[in-house]
């Protein structure tokens, strides 16, 4: 019986062998592969800069304050320098993961670590931080640092709660935005608001540990910048934008409200009184302030050059770590200080692409938190050198000395790089 087949149906045609020798073929999955594993090499150009940037500037701002030290002028960079190579292989841990794959994901991604938020944050948050209660070291009246007597460095374990509460924050809201919310009251009535806040109570618990407990230190500073990262994130997430505006704007007033009543009661009062008028304690609460507008004074358009900074010579207290950009302004004048401050910014606007191409909420919360944490930190400390804001002590990132802080930096950075791997336009 012959079969006939069907006119309208066209048959099918054999496939066609591939001529692409298998060489050809591996070669090609493997680009295709490193294409899609790409980071932001703008990000990760822009921290190598301003951590080579550093190190130049901590040994010019540094030199007159450990001229008479054992290890000379080169002590201050030396601890520095070690420091960076230490935050760098955390970048390239952070960025490209080590070891074998876990269920399709490298280890020490920032998928790794939203996975283990809870103990991170445990270890980081709760553990570092009552270590330093109960072991630290008090400087300047403050419990900050944990010194290691054996190898003879100390530590600032809140450089590491930043980090971590960025974690479990990042994780806890996007298992459900909705935690974020907080709606206006008077416009969806009591009984629903009171519901809403009972996820917005996570997100305020895993603020107010790590917060309470740097404040239990007498950390103040590092306070604010943390409760800053968390409402920035929160604020991200939320879908209310003018209710959590309101409360913003409340906090701010009622902190300045704060400061305002504790004028001539403790310190905090008299930086603030000096922040307003600070040749009225010019020795005193003052000193700082005056000393710095003295160095960006001094500096003009180009600056005195590199190293001819006058007020390094113990003249302006903490040139190299706090103050250290009035150095900056100073040595390079306002052209090398825009050139900085336009590295920060390439930072900053790199890392909300990376944001707003995470696959997933919690790469998004996530790189928001880190994003958040420098940007704070620079208009700190950016607005306590010119007598914008009222004198606290705040490190400029990948620029002012503290090993610590630049080991943090460097492998959040690498967190970033890690998030910006994964868009959501790649499969």
């Amino acid at each position: 019986m012959s079969t006939i087949s069907n006119p309208r149906r066209p048959q099918q045609q054999p496939r066609r062998k591939s001529r692409r020798r298998p060489q050809e073929v591996v070669v090609r999955n493997i680009v295709r592969t490193v294409r899609v594993q790409e980071y932001d090499h703008i990000i990760f150009i822009t921290a190598l800069c301003l951590t080579g940037f550093g190190l130049v500037m901590v040994l010019s701002a540094g030199q007159f304050s450990v001229m008479n030290t054992p290890g000379g002028i080169f002590s201050l960079v030396r601890m520095q320098a070690i420091a960076a190579v230490i935050g760098f292989a955390g970048l390239l841990i952070m960025a490209n993961g080590i070891g074998s794959k876990k269920g399709g994901r490298y280890w020490f991604g920032h998928h790794f670590l939203a996975d283990f938020a809870f103990p991170i944050y445990v270890v980081t948050c709760i553990g570092g931080l009552v270590a330093v209660l109960l072991l630290g070291t008090r400087v300047q009246g403050g419990l900050r640092w944990i010194q290691i007597p054996a190898i003879g460095v100390q530590f600032q374990p809140s450089e590491f709660a930043k980090v971590g509460m960025i974690i479990m924050l990042a994780r806890y809201i996007g298992a459900d935005r909705t935690r974020a919310d907080f709606d206006n009251p008077f416009k969806v009535g009591l009984k629903r608001f009171f519901i809403s806040l009972r996820g917005l109570l996570g997100c305020v618990v895993i603020i107010g540990i790590p917060a309470g407990l740097v404040a239990a230190g007498r950390n103040m500073s590092t306070v604010l910048i943390m409760v800053g990262i968390g409402a920035a994130m929160i604020f991200l997430a939320s879908r209310y934008f003018f209710s959590w505006l309101i409360a913003g704007a409340s906090a701010v007033g009622a902190g300045v409200l704060y400061l305002y009543t504790r004028v001539g009661v403790d310190f905090r009062g008299g930086r603030f009184a000096a922040w307003g008028d600070p040749f009225s304690d010019p020795l005193g609460y003052g000193y700082h302030a005056i000393q710095s507008l003295f160095a960006i004074a001094s500096g003009g358009f180009f600056g005195l050059g590199l190293g001819n900074s006058n007020q390094k010579m113990r003249y302006l207290p903490e040139a190299h770590n706090d103050f250290i950009f009035a150095i900056i302004v100073e040595e390079l004048g306002l052209f090398g200080a825009s050139l900085l401050l336009m590295f920060f910014g390439i930072l900053v606007w790199r890392g909300c692409l990376a944001a707003i191409r995470a696959r997933s909420l919690e790469g998004t919360l996530m790189a928001t938190g880190i994003i958040a944490m420098i940007s704070i930190q620079v208009l700190i400390n950016v607005g306590v050198v010119t007598n914008t804001l009222p004198n606290t002590g705040i490190p400029l990132p990948f620029i002012s000395y503290g090993g610590t802080s630049l080991i943090v930096m460097l492998s959040s950075v690498g967190i970033l790089l890690n998030i910006s791997k994964y868009p959501r336009n790649r499969t």
